[in-house]
């Protein structure tokens, strides 16, 4: 039983725990720029791997300057940067697949924050804050393409901020306008690299479409429309 304990404790990366809560605290409880030099040091400490998810940090870092401090968000914010950590860390085996759930994650809450806090209705405002997302987002997918094609990189940019913008018309509130475009830009993320890595299987082009076809479906069923 107790050596069960210590290996259920080896799995659980302790130091990673820690730093992802001192890390969620911060945000909570203290001015931005001060948490902002904790974040770094919690990062960048040790350098090593540093660089292998820096573009999911920044963008982490970007969403806790957006949005206020709260319980939830703490949670949400401590758990990602945990996860930012054993990626880091190499603590996990597969970690293509736990950087496409990351660069999943950190996309829809990014779509959320658009539509919560900077994309109020259609102007100049918004239109201006849907190309700065957008920016962000096609930077975030690119660092889990690692694609150095620049026509693709353009294409990807164009595609998320008209989906942006086609969002802010939709009649529903900003919770849904953000599950929607994030299922729209789901299949583009998933496929698009199987392509250019030249592993396009087509039963799981079907297979994809598919299942975002079904929660599109539900998500739109489901919506209060303000028609």
């Amino acid at each position: 039983m107790v050596e069960k304990l210590k290996l259920i404790s080896k799995q659980i990366h302790w130091s990673s725990v820690l730093k992802a809560a001192i890390f969620a605290l911060a945000w909570f409880f203290l001015p931005f720029w001060l948490f902002l030099l904790i974040a770094l040091y919690l990062y960048f400490f040790p350098l090593s791997q540093s660089g292998s998810v820096a573009v999911p940090f920044l963008v982490l870092l970007f969403l806790c300057l957006i949005e206020p401090s709260g319980i939830l968000f703490t949670l949400v914010f401590g758990t990602i940067f945990f996860y930012i950590l054993v990626i880091k860390d190499l603590l996990v085996i597969d970690r293509k697949s736990a950087y496409e759930i990351l660069v999943f994650a950190l996309s829809f809450l990014t779509l959320r924050s658009f539509y919560d806090r900077l994309g109020g209705g259609i102007g100049g405002s918004s239109l201006l804050y849907s190309f700065l997302i957008a920016i962000v987002i096609a930077f975030l997918v690119e660092s889990f393409w690692q694609s150095k094609r620049n026509v693709i990189s353009w294409l990807l940019f164009m595609t998320i901020w008209q989906l942006l913008i086609a969002g802010l018309f939709l009649p529903v509130d900003f919770v849904y306008q953000a599950v929607i475009i994030f299922l729209a830009l789901v299949i583009p993320v998933d496929l698009i690299p199987q392509y250019l890595s030249g592993d396009f299987i087509p039963e799981k082009i079907f297979a994809v479409s598919s299942a975002i076809f079904a929660a599109l479906v539900i998500v739109l069923a489901s919506a209060h429309w303000g028609l």
